[in-house]
């Protein structure tokens, strides 16, 4: 039963992108590294998810809010986390224990798999946020998970699978692999194999010669691009897809093609890369059932606040040029902006709409707080005219304002309400002067800034 589930994972897999050469950014379960980047995040929300997933699944053992004490925890070695030295306490440490376990002589944390990404880091999250001196990550764990990430994880269980899969199994499944060939691939191939039987003759581009060098071969010769060729066929030719054939009779005349007709000098073996691209997606969980649509919307609404967050959280604290003027900045702001951020940066829902035809296009407008201009007037400026304003038609006056009104401009929304309030600095005019031997004493600029002359004493 294992291995026909091997099989029929290995169909999907192939097609779907377990193959590096048909289709090179497939991450099998991975997350992805820009998701990956909002995981590492802590946030209030995954904080709050993770302390109801350390209640349900933790608890037991590590004691209620991790202080320890937990009748389990005395026959499995299992501790609290409160004023506790916990040896493996960096985030991703916590991370790496409950994703994939922990072993040690004397004790063994079990993997939790059963949960879905997001609860696995809220809930490392919440771990960590309990412990008051947390262990630096390993730099090889840390680039671990972000190769995990990327490319997902391979089961070394269904890694051997698929190494047994792309060796001939004997004599028997060549026997069946010949009889498919007469069936399905002699008459455009010939009984030799060399893309000259009756039925190739009018097809361009002409059917494949086996003897070929592998250059030649649009998916190469190992035995998993042989596989993926017969079950997909290949676009644009004449070849077409035998993916309804069984398993085991694709795989019979796999190895038949490979030992009967290719030259051993040009038999690609099957890489340990594409073994492992196979492997990480036939290790993908499986997908979660439905929710309701109440539900969903509730947790696309928890994900797009947290997303702010952390949006908001990249762009630094607001650092407002010494020359700039809120008051000008109100002006700009009103004639500019506030048509659709509203008085004091509010937002506004439906803006629009835009477009020639319809379905109109109508945005819904966030609300804007000090901490939307985080870093200098340079990255405000930037972040703005290349984002959405550089999509609809009417925002085109954000890429005609001048230096100094962008300078006005983030002075002004630094003095609403909101997230990033408490940060807003001012940049200093003068950080450090230097005095060559000449004497003349000249101003190193801030970080954005232009170069000024400057006094040849020090402020």
């Amino acid at each position: 039963m294992k291995n026909a589930t091997l099989k029929n994972g290995l169909k999907i897999a192939l097609v779907t992108g377990g193959m590096v050469a048909l289709i090179p950014t497939v991450y099998g379960q991975g997350i992805g590294l820009q998701t990956l980047d909002r995981m590492l995040v802590p946030t209030p929300q995954k904080i709050e998810r993770g302390e109801k997933v350390f209640a349900e699944q933790c608890a037991t053992c590590h004691g209620d809010q991790g202080r320890g004490g937990a009748e389990l925890a005395e026959r499995n070695g299992a501790q609290g986390f409160v004023g506790t030295a916990v040896e493996r306490s960096g985030l991703e440490s916590i991370y790496s224990v409950v994703a994939h376990g922990y072993a040690t002589e004397n004790f063994e944390h079990t993997p939790f798999n059963n949960l879905f990404f997001q609860d696995q880091w809220a809930v490392s999250h919440y771990v960590h946020s309990l412990i008051d001196t947390p262990n630096p990550v390993p730099a090889e764990l840390a680039e671990r998970i972000r190769r995990e990430a990327e490319f997902g994880v391979c089961d070394p269980e269904i890694r051997v699978g698929i190494a047994d899969l792309v060796e001939p199994s004997g004599d028997e499944q060549l026997a069946k692999g010949e009889e498919v060939f007469a069936q399905q691939c002699a008459s455009c191939h010939g009984a030799q194999g060399k893309g000259d039987g009756p039925a190739g003759g009018a097809l361009n581009p002409p059917p494949r010669n086996f003897e070929a060098p592998p250059a030649d071969w649009t998916n190469g010769t190992s035995a998993l691009a042989v596989y993926n060729t017969l079950f997909a066929g290949i676009s644009g030719t004449s070849m077409p897809a035998y993916g309804h054939l069984p398993e085991e009779e694709l795989w019979a005349l796999t190895h038949y093609v490979r030992e009967s007709f290719i030259p051993a000098q040009n038999q690609e073996p099957a890489t340990d890369e594409q073994v492992d691209e196979v492997c990480r997606s036939l290790s993908a969980p499986p997908r979660p059932d439905a929710i309701p649509v109440n539900d969903a919307m509730r947790f696309l609404a928890a994900d797009a606040s947290e997303s702010r967050l952390i949006r908001l959280g990249q762009y630094g604290d607001p650092v407002l040029a010494t020359d700039a003027d809120a008051a000008a900045g109100q002006q700009i702001y009103g004639q500019t902006c506030a048509s659709c951020h509203g008085s004091q940066g509010a937002g506004a829902r439906n803006v629009g709409p835009y477009g020639a035809f319809p379905p109109f296009l109508y945005i819904n407008v966030g609300r804007l707080v000090p901490a939307s201009v985080g870093g200098t007037y340079q990255d405000v400026a930037a972040r703005t005219i290349g984002g959405v304003h550089s999509t609809l038609p009417n925002m085109s006056p954000a890429a005609s304002l001048s230096e100094q009104n962008w300078k006005d401009l983030q002075a002004y929304i630094a003095g609403f309400e909101g997230e990033g309030s408490d940060r807003v600095r001012t940049q200093q005019a003068i950080e450090d002067v230097t005095v060559p031997a000449d004497g003349d004493a000249t101003v190193a600029p801030a970080e954005g800034a232009p170069a000024e002359e400057a006094p040849a004493t020090q402020p």
